[in-house]
């Protein structure tokens, strides 16, 4: 473990710190607001620090952690932080007031315990060269995120004692369920050689316990890629990652974000929590990657895809898609049972597959074609299919074609033009497809749930080349296999052109007859609108007037 060198002799400080020092010494009525205020005046710079700063810690130490001067009822240290290096959750013992300076792109937690429960209050990314007032009743978290190392400045004061200002501290195990009492760095695994003693944990809820063990298996990690594990912590490594993703933590989980989420809309009440809870569920997912599947840079739908259905494809086909084919086929008189079907972006086939067991369209005149080869692999299970792209998609005519759940939006916005004028040219009789409104972002729920799936949604509206895009990343957690499976499926973008842009877009390329409808009631559009109460459209169009 790093242990602590002799303090330096005043004399040999940099003029920053001496300066530094004086201020303390002639306050008399220090608090962490005012610590702060000292250190922000002090022009203190990273350089100043470099002869206390060890970036060469071993892999057991959670961080660098030096000694620069002891002031009695002051301490000053130097930590040095490499990438992936992150504090326990702790407290600073018998600390009254004290500041932190920060030179580098640092992550910082702060923790509520209150009536026997531990929950985390805020996890944000602090700019460089902040500085942090700390109080004797603070629980919070420090790391490094980032790629690159950088060092940060410690100041801990008491008035009522003379040295080990920093001692009997606080240290959060939230899988022992214990706090730790140490007298040195507030690392994560402690040896019992530096813990003074135990005392029962706060209950902890399902986030700050996530990210507790999400760091503490990444430290356990670097410690085996470095050195050997002792039989102990080879032991704890293991049962840490069954415990992280066992599906019993389902439950856990649903209870704590539900409390936040509007069931109705499934828009998010707490966009404090939803921060909290994307930033904790991404860390999971990335060592979830590392530790059970090591996919690399696959197709972002690669686990989407097996999970689809359950968030979108069934719920979309129930609340909407099923309604508006039913009325297609009635309104303009289809006979499906002597048609056949192009799906342009057919994703797991599940709406295709409606085609054919409720309107009657027969299977070998159905195809349904997709980009990704991951959504093709599942909808093979049910309908013919096969991976291509809409664009380079000639020498077939067909005398339906079908674009459901806003695919084509999915294309940028360059080539949307092209692959509708590719669609025209192959279509006979109709195209059917719906479409979402730039305002769609009303509606768009930020939580989805079905009985094994929680989806997690943040929508964002952007610009990219002076056109507008709704932006959506999204977590899954899941419950379908063996494990708890938390995947990051990637950001997505969607074209949010307008329902009058596209309404004139099918006229100039289709040359026949178009009718608008809202996608959810299916009444007609008015030709000057653009947008709908739903925020989904439906498009019929013919090539006929």
């Amino acid at each position: 473990m790093n242990k602590l060198k002799i303090p330096t002799e005043k004399s040999q400080l940099p003029v920053s710190l001496k300066n530094l020092i004086a201020a303390i010494e002639s306050e008399k009525n220090m608090t962490p607001r005012f610590a702060r205020e000292l250190i922000r005046n002090a022009d203190l710079k990273a350089e100043d620090l470099s002869p206390w700063v060890n970036f060469d810690h071993p892999p057991e130490d959670s961080y660098g952690r030096q000694l620069i001067y002891n002031g009695g009822y002051f301490e000053m240290m130097a930590m040095a932080w490499l990438p992936g290096d992150f504090s326990a959750i702790h407290d600073h013992g018998h600390t009254q007031w004290g500041a932190v300076k920060i030179f580098g792109p640092a992550e910082h937690a702060t923790f509520l315990v209150q009536d026997g429960e531990i929950n985390t209050i805020s996890r944000v990314q602090i700019k460089p060269g902040e500085v942090l007032a700390v109080g004797n009743q603070i629980v919070h978290q420090m790391g490094n995120n980032s790629d690159s190392k950088f060092v940060s400045f410690h100041m801990y004061g008491a008035y009522d004692r003379e040295n080990d200002i920093t001692t009997d501290a606080r240290v959060y195990d939230l899988n022992e369920k214990y706090v730790q009492r140490t007298n040195g760095g507030v690392f994560f695994a402690l040896p019992e050689d530096k813990i003074t003693r135990r005392e029962p944990a706060p209950y902890a809820d399902y986030l700050t316990w996530l990210r507790h063990t999400v760091e503490l298996l990444n430290r356990l990690l670097k410690i085996k890629n470095q050195d050997h594990l002792s039989p102990e912590l080879d032991c704890k490594e293991k049962l840490l990652t069954e415990n992280l993703f066992d599906k019993s933590n389902w439950k856990w989980f649903e209870d704590d974000l539900m409390r936040h989420v509007n069931e109705t809309t499934g828009h998010m009440d707490d966009m404090g929590f939803w921060k909290i809870v994307r930033g904790e569920l991404t860390a999971a997912a990335q060592l979830e990657k590392e530790l059970l599947f090591n996919l690399g840079d696959e197709d972002p739908f690669f686990t989407y895809a097996e999970l689809y259905d359950d968030v979108i494809g069934q719920p979309c086909l129930d609340d909407f898609i099923a309604a508006y084919l039913k009325f297609v086929v009635k309104t303009y008189n289809l006979d499906m049972r002597e048609k056949n079907l192009l799906s342009i972006g057919c994703g797991t086939g599940i709406v295709e597959a409606f085609m054919i067991e409720e309107l009657g369209i027969k299977k070998e005149n159905l195809l349904g074609i997709d980009i990704s080869e991951p959504m093709v692999r599942v909808a093979q299970r049910s309908i013919n299919a096969r991976t291509a792209d809409i664009l380079k998609f000639t020498g077939e005519t067909w005398d339906l074609t079908y674009c459901g759940l806003n695919v084509f939006q999915y294309l940028p916005a360059d080539v949307l033009e092209k692959a509708i004028e590719v669609t025209a040219s192959i279509t006979k009789d109709y195209f059917i497809g719906d479409f979402i409104t730039p305002d769609h972002i009303r509606s768009y729920p930020h939580v989805i749930k079905s009985k094994n799936v929680i989806s997690l949604r943040n929508p964002v509206l952007i610009e990219k080349g002076n056109r507008t895009y709704q932006e959506s990343e999204i977590i899954n957690v899941s419950r379908n296999k063996d494990n708890l499976i938390i995947t990051h499926e990637g950001k997505h973008l969607r074209f949010m052109p307008s329902l009058l842009r596209l309404r004139h877009l099918f006229q100039r390329t289709f040359k026949g007859r178009v009718d608008v409808y809202d996608a959810v009631t299916l009444n007609p559009i008015d030709e000057k609108a653009d947008t709908c109460p739903s925020t989904r459209f439906l498009i019929v169009a013919s090539k006929k007037g």
